[in-house]
């Protein structure tokens, strides 16, 4: 590992919180930060109202924030981390589909996207990963780029009602194309019509149209 050798208590629990912080947000998934107020801890972490989305996969439970109190974490200190496991393990996609989940939790989205970028390759059919570096691609201002992720997402897992969200999402906020968002909508309204947020967002759909 690219680190210095760890001596002291603080450290050790520094680094100990960091494993077990990255490790819960690998379960959690993006959602355009745009949907955060309909889709409040219900898909995961959200991109910026303005492109910088989604909590993709499941129910986030990681802002990025820590506990009050707990001293700050170290970014390099956590690639190192990944990097070092990758080398150990080089056919296993978690450490880097973690750290990306821990840079987009730190709004670094760009390098998140980096991170899900690696896990994919060694993992391409991650439909939540693939859907989180969508929304870290809306969240970095490339809409386009959040809507092929999406795209691919829906071609490995159809029924995937998290990226169908997100979808509408930068469709209507990215795109401002509100016939495509309608469609994302109906979409996802006829795979899942009780989807948490669903009936907030064909609001704020209508009320564009108006």
């Amino acid at each position: 590992m690219k680190r210095e050798l760890i001596i002291t208590a603080s450290v050790f629990l520094v680094v100990g919180f960091l494993a077990g912080y990255i490790t819960f947000s690998l379960t959690s998934s993006k959602v355009p930060a745009s949907a955060t107020s309909t889709q409040a801890n219900g898909g995961g972490q959200a991109p910026g109202d303005a492109p910088a989305g989604a909590a993709t996969g499941a129910a986030t439970g990681s802002s990025g924030a820590l506990p009050e109190g707990h001293p700050p974490i170290d970014v390099n200190t956590a690639i190192s981390m990944a990097q070092d496991e990758m080398a150990q393990n080089p056919k296993d996609p978690q450490p880097a589909v973690r750290l990306a989940n821990y840079l987009y939790d730190q709004k670094r989205y760009a390098q998140a996207i980096e991170w899900y970028q690696k896990a994919l390759a060694l993992d391409p059919s991650n439909v939540n990963a693939r859907t989180d570096m969508g929304t870290a691609y809306f969240n970095n201002g490339n809409p386009d780029e959040a809507l092929a992720a999406y795209r691919k997402s829906l071609e490995i897992d159809p029924h995937h009602a998290q990226t169908m969200f997100n979808m509408v999402i930068v469709e209507m906020q990215g795109k401002h194309d509100l016939v495509a968002a309608r469609k994302a909508w109906d979409r996802l309204h006829q795979q899942d019509p009780t989807y948490k947020g669903i009936d907030e967002l064909k609001q704020r759909l209508d009320a564009m149209k108006n």
